[in-house]
């Protein structure tokens, strides 16, 4: 396992491109027409899959720095990216810098985001028009590249039945093997966007933009303080295995739970004055029903209502408690 982290190697099983997203998406590409750069190939599972939903290309060309098939050339694309392709469609390598530090694995020097799949992207941006790639779902939240973004889509195993392929067009499986992390799908154009579609396999949430309205203002009320043991406002931050389950709660509640100070799972909180519990929740409940739970962080694991388990961060949560009880619905800045 530790040598496919070093790499960020994590195949591909689950077939995104059955969707109808990624399917207008390959019309504008014209994929038809170009021979299509999969620069992290690993075993060249993505044309097989490609080929299963019954899309047609002119050509492929692989390289992967540790190829898992005939016919991937041996190259660092990440040092060495190959040039002249107008189209690509990859999964990228996956490795956060702190994961690799606990791990003792390497990180490449050249690049200061947090995670490689990040680096890997601006790469594959800066050479090709036209980018798929299958990539960590918190990406979304992450802020980058969105001028090119066209669509984006969670992608959610539908085990809603036992068939091979689901009525949504994702099999009934997790997209990789060796992991069960959340994951997206990041359609880029050559052109800027005003916007961005946001999808949920091939259900329809909205644009980018519109979810955002239904964010809370930011708040930078310091005197809100979480994991303090003396909290007079109790919080369950992460769903569990059945439903959506975040709530605020009385701290009584948690009764002789230890509080810890790197704790992201349940928590007290102090605030400078009393709150009522019942709006916190219904503030809560409105943003998640409004917002189909984009904003929220996913977790691995799916709840058995079929959806992600989602973590409420600090941020928003300062946020829901330090509105005006009037404000409910502004802008996240």
């Amino acid at each position: 396992m530790d040598i496919k982290r070093a790499n960020g190697r994590y195949y591909t099983r689950g077939n995104p491109f059955l969707l109808y997203p990624f399917k207008m998406w390959a019309e504008k590409a014209n994929i038809e027409q170009n021979t299509i750069l999969e620069p992290f190939a690993g075993a060249k599972d993505i044309p097989n899959l490609v080929e299963l939903a019954k899309l047609k290309c002119e050509d492929w060309e692989f390289y992967d720095i540790e190829p898992g098939a005939k016919g991937v050339f041996k190259r660092d694309t990440l040092a060495d990216f190959p040039k002249g392709f107008n189209v690509c469609i990859t999964n990228p390598p996956w490795l956060a810098r702190n994961s690799a530090t606990r791990r003792g694995l390497p990180f490449p020097n050249a690049t200061n985001y947090d995670d490689l799949y990040k680096y890997a992207l601006e790469k594959c941006l800066s050479y090709c028009k036209w980018v798929t790639a299958i990539i960590p779902e918190a990406f979304i939240r992450s802020g980058l590249f969105l001028e090119r973004l066209y669509d984006f889509v969670s992608l959610v195993p539908d085990s809603d039945n036992g068939n091979t392929q689901s009525s949504t067009g994702m099999n009934p499986t997790y997209m990789f093997d060796d992991t069960e992390h959340p994951v997206g799908l990041a359609l880029f154009g050559p052109q800027k966007c005003l916007d961005v579609n946001l999808w949920r396999n091939n259900q329809f949430l909205g644009k980018y933009s519109e979810l955002q309205k239904h964010l809370p203002s930011s708040s930078q009320n310091r005197k809100i303080r979480f994991n303090d043991p003396e909290g007079n406002l109790g919080l369950f931050a992460i769903d569990n295995t059945v439903s959506a389950s975040i709530r605020f709660c009385h701290p009584s509640e948690l009764g002789d739970y230890r509080i810890r100070n790197q704790c992201r799972s349940i928590t007290k909180i102090r605030t400078p004055q009393n709150v009522e519990i019942d709006i916190l929740n219904e503030r809560l409940a409105i943003i998640r029903e409004k917002t189909f739970d984009v904003f929220l962080t996913a977790f691995k694991g799916l709840r058995k209502d079929g959806c992600y388990r989602r973590r409420l961060d600090w941020a928003m949560a300062r946020a829901i408690i330090d509105e005006d009880h009037s404000q409910i619905g502004m802008n996240l800045e």
